[in-house]
């Protein structure tokens, strides 16, 4: 049996996030994924050259991944897109709002970067750092844990023993479903579709964020200056018609959609589809089991806030376990963990509200709601000092 001090299973940008940032630790980590090692990052750069899945990263989550030596890195490549405006508006009615950074006296709102360029450019931080160990290809299938730590059994006929298992495998995390650790959740009854769209001009250095009758429809800027990323999210009762549409359909309803802005789209590469579900879990620590990331929480993509909700989650449990080593205290102990739960749960649970909040609002079509949330978009808009606070938010300033 293999013996570690810290065992990750999942090795997405949120796991391999948590081992870089302990690898200076002094203790010794295995890094477990089901799937084989990540593809090299993206190079195309027409319609189908672009990764489907992307980010949006906000300026606290770059300054971490900066500390781990990944922000360079992937800004080298020269396909991380910085987003300097947001224009938001409603599609039932005329309420729209505008966002800028240069309002607040900041260079970015964020950036946009593809899923699988910052999962290559982690993998190959991961591969260069001794204190780690990777195990591609190997699936968990049992778990146990006792007072002194927990064993994990893979589907290769190998053990592994560690003092602490970190969860970052995801929405359907599998290390939580061994562990019988509950969570609460429900399906949106809507599906999302992403895609890469050309478009006719500029995008601007904006994302454009529509409410539609049916659900949010994102337009994500890319490097490439008439590309975006689009996340459709659509209700079950419509989304099955979108998803078998023919390209030239899809193009149309996209541009049927975007006619209260000068936006048109051209052309759509391949779609990808996949249904939306908010899930909680109700404690993030069992023995010395941690969750962190999707396996924690998992919201709407509407603001596009999970990916940096699971890596403030890496920042802060890899901080409160160097802190307990640097004291000289049991760095596994509950209290070490139990503040990395107090510390995410309320900021995790906070967003989740307001996903809930917004996806409620704005997708009902009562016509008072409709009513209202056009008079809030006005009225936001019209008062810079509240404009000016969003636009704060969204910076992380």
């Amino acid at each position: 049996m293999d013996r570690y001090d810290v065992a990750i299973v999942g090795a997405g940008v949120i796991g391999m996030s948590v081992a870089l940032a302990l690898k200076e630790s002094g203790l010794s980590i295995t890094l477990i994924d089901a799937a084989s090692a990540p593809a090299s990052e993206p190079s195309g750069r027409g319609v189908d050259g672009w990764g489907k899945r992307v980010t949006a990263l906000t300026p606290a989550s770059e300054e971490f991944l900066g500390s781990l030596d990944a922000w360079s890195a992937m800004h080298r490549t020269d396909r991380v897109a910085s987003y300097t405006a947001m224009q938001v508006w409603d599609g039932e009615a005329s309420g729209a709002i505008h966002f800028a950074a240069r309002d607040v006296g900041a260079t970015a709102l964020g950036h946009i970067a593809e899923s699988q360029l910052t999962m290559s450019v982690l993998a190959e931080l991961v591969a260069a750092a001794p204190a780690i160990h990777n195990r591609w290809s190997a699936r968990v299938v049992g778990c146990t844990s006792d007072a002194e730590g927990v064993e994990l059994d893979c589907d290769d006929g190998s053990s592994i023993r560690a003092e602490l298992v970190i969860a970052a495998d995801g929405a359907r995390s599998n290390i939580r479903d061994l562990a019988a650790m509950r969570t609460r959740q429900w399906r949106y009854q809507q599906n999302a579709i992403v895609a890469t769209v050309e478009l006719e001009q500029d995008h601007r250095d904006t994302c454009w964020q529509a409410f539609l009758a049916t659900g949010p429809l994102a337009l994500l800027p890319l490097a490439e200056s008439n590309h975006c990323s689009i996340v459709w999210s659509l209700d079950d009762d419509v989304s099955p018609r979108w998803e078998a549409a023919s390209d030239a359909e899809f193009v149309d309803g996209l541009n049927r959609a975007l006619s209260a802005v000068p936006m048109r789209v051209t052309a759509v590469g391949e779609r990808a589809t996949f249904p939306l579900v908010q899930c909680h879990a109700v404690d993030y620590v069992k023995d010395r089991i941690v969750l962190v990331g999707d396996a924690a929480h998992s919201i709407h993509p509407l603001a596009g806030q999970g990916i940096n909700l699971g890596l403030a989650d890496a920042k802060v449990l890899a901080e409160s376990i160097i802190n307990a080593i640097q004291r000289g205290g049991p760095w596994a102990s509950a209290p070490v963990l139990g503040r990395y739960q107090r510390l995410r749960k309320t900021e995790n649970l906070a967003m989740m509200a307001a996903m809930q909040a917004f996806k409620w609002g704005f997708g009902s079509r009562n016509p008072t709601a409709v009513m209202a949330r056009n008079f809030g978009l006005r009225m936001v808009d019209e008062q810079r000092w509240i404009k000016n606070w969003f636009a704060k938010q969204a910076a992380g300033a």
